[in-house]
């Protein structure tokens, strides 16, 4: 029998068993969906109606029936039969709890108690990325935008950012500022785009009335940065405060100019390949006759921040996540894995005692496909410098505390750029300080208008004539000829007394994805959300990710 005529049988048998066996469809009562009007419920699905669904959107438990794993299935699983199913690892991920995320939700409390009078704007801007089904429901729907606090009411807006949400975004305008900060284009076909040719439609068709499509567009940074790229206006000036495609287009990364050795989109990097496996199982829990489709690339999503999977896994019934604390970890455990292994290269030169001096130089490599650090403004890292010999530790510069505090940086919004360590207090940081319409330094995101501090390090091949190069170039650098694409170095010249004959350097390279900086001006806003977020902050280990470190021990 034809293999896709098996499956569409399969599937039709399944239904009416579970019809039999379940009766009509009466769902327990739970909070509803948005269905604003002109767009409507939706279809039926199989199995009955996921917690959240409307005619557009549903939440992804509706997926998992056929995209997770399961005991008697061998579809999506690892060689070595780990669970590596869309459903599995997306529900861990920052995405699926970008709702969630305790440290928007303070932020967003913040920017609206600052600016009260715009606070329906504000929140309107910022659901558009942490909780675009309900986003996309009100706009398909010809409603008003909602709030915070509305839209938690609705479980489309708790799924974060889910599967029919990316899955429907169509190929039009991609790359183009129209579909910038959160403006992918979604129709109401009930069609769902995925990166592989010839899909079998028919299950999940009959599942659910979405129609699976090839959309190579699934494969683009593009589809990425309809809400990885984020241009504001909030002071009448155009701020690009979140840019990683912008950087990444102008990079030796980007293919879509043409494929080289060198491309990487988004996905090759932070979705890794599992092998190849079935995508899809039946509902019943047994294999579909499926071909295995590869490359298969895990929903994991894996970025820098392991600092909130942490705080998600360790306070998931306050915060009703509902991955698993194992889950969590595992992903947070991925993305340390990622920041030691794939975002930085350090390295020492030569060490030279003259003249009383100890000299050597300190190099950093970016091998990201963006800047690092990059997205969110507040993340920074920085160089951590210490010098030993056999008396001791005779020098040390970008030393932190057990708050995550640089116990060397007084004011850390106003800490220039170094090209020579000479003291303590010379800490290399690399990051974005924004500053408002007066030149202040701010981490008011609605009162960010000018970059005063952007010496993040740049991708390989970023060009000062390529794409987007206004909003990518470097400022504050002064003229630091050692500040290149791809790369930084830093001499270090410091007072040696000659009292021994060796001497050890070594060199660190940590992160911070919310330096305590940011997480101060949360702590006296008048909010349940910022009060929330600085209980969790102020319990957690505040320590700082070490992604990289080297050596060099000479005689002198």
């Amino acid at each position: 029998m034809n293999p896709r005529r098996l499956v569409g049988l399969t599937v039709a048998i399944w239904l009416v068993a579970t019809a039999f066996v379940q009766g009509p469809q009466n769902p327990a009562p739970q909070a509803q969906a948005q269905n604003p009007q002109g767009l409507g419920p939706g279809p039926q699905w199989g199995g009955g109606q996921p917690k959240g669904s409307n005619a557009v959107f549903a939440t992804a438990d509706g997926c998992a029936r056929c995209h997770s794993a399961a005991p008697h299935a061998n579809a999506m699983r690892s060689p070595l039969g780990e669970d590596v199913s869309p459903h599995g690892l997306w529900q861990a991920t920052v995405m699926a709890n970008s709702f969630r995320d305790p440290y928007w939700r303070a932020q967003v409390a913040r920017e609206c108690d600052n600016d009260p009078d715009r606070a329906g704007e504000i929140q309107a801007l910022c659901l558009r990325c942490h909780a675009p089904m309900h986003h996309h429901s009100r706009v398909l729907g010809k409603l008003e935008p909602t709030t915070v606090a509305e839209a938690a009411k609705d479980p489309l807006a708790q799924d974060g950012v889910s599967c029919t949400m990316c899955h429907q975004i169509r190929a039009r305008d991609l790359g183009k500022p129209t579909t910038f900060s959160g403006k992918g284009r979604i129709g109401k076909g009930r069609v769902i785009y995925g990166p592989y040719e010839q899909p079998d439609s028919g299950p999940m068709l009959g599942m659910s009335g979405y129609a699976a499509l090839h959309g190579k567009h699934m494969g683009s940074s593009a589809l990425c940065a309809t809400c990885h790229t984020l241009v504001t206006h909030h002071q009448g000036e155009r701020f690009p405060e979140q840019t990683p495609y912008f950087e990444w287009r102008n990079s030796v990364y980007s293919d879509e100019d043409e494929r080289t050795d060198e491309s990487r989109t988004c996905q090759e990097c932070h979705m890794a390949d599992v092998g190849p496996t079935r995508i899809a199982r039946d509902p019943t829990g047994a294999d579909y006759l499926l071909k295995a489709r590869d490359p298969y690339r895990a929903h994991a999503f894996v970025g820098g921040n392991a600092f909130l999977l942490d705080m998600l896994a360790d306070n998931r019934e306050q915060l009703e996540v509902p991955a698993s604390a194992a889950a969590l970890q595992k992903m947070a455990r991925a993305t340390r894995r990622q920041l030691t292994t794939a975002t930085v290269d350090l390295s020492i030169g030569p060490i030279e005692h003259k003249d009383s001096e100890l000299r050597f130089q300190v190099k950093v490599v970016n091998k990201t496909g963006h800047k690092f650090p990059t997205g969110y403004p507040a993340r920074r890292a920085w160089l951590h410098v210490r010098v030993q010999n056999e008396q001791g530790v005779v020098f040390d510069c970008g030393g932190f505390d057990q708050q995550g505090e640089l116990v060397d940086v007084v004011s850390p919004l106003d800490q220039e750029h170094v090209t020579t360590i000479e003291t303590p207090y010379d800490v290399l940081i690399w990051e974005l300080v924004a500053r408002d319409v007066d030149g202040d330094p701010t981490t008011l995101l609605t009162s960010m208008a000018t970059r005063g501090k952007d010496n993040r390090l740049l991708p390989k091949g970023w060009r000062r004539d390529g794409p987007h190069a206004k909003e990518t170039a470097p400022v504050g650098i002064g003229t630091d000829l050692d500040f290149v694409a791809g790369s930084d170095s830093v001499s270090v010249v410091i007072p040696y007394a000659m009292n021994s004959p060796t001497a050890t350097v070594t060199a660190w390279i940590h992160y911070q994805s919310i330096p305590p900086h940011w997480v101060e001006d949360l702590r006296d806003v008048d909010a349940p959300e910022c009060r929330t977020f600085v209980e969790l902050y102020d319990k957690s280990d505040k320590m700082p990710e070490t992604i990289a470190a080297a050596t060099r021990n000479e005689q002198l």
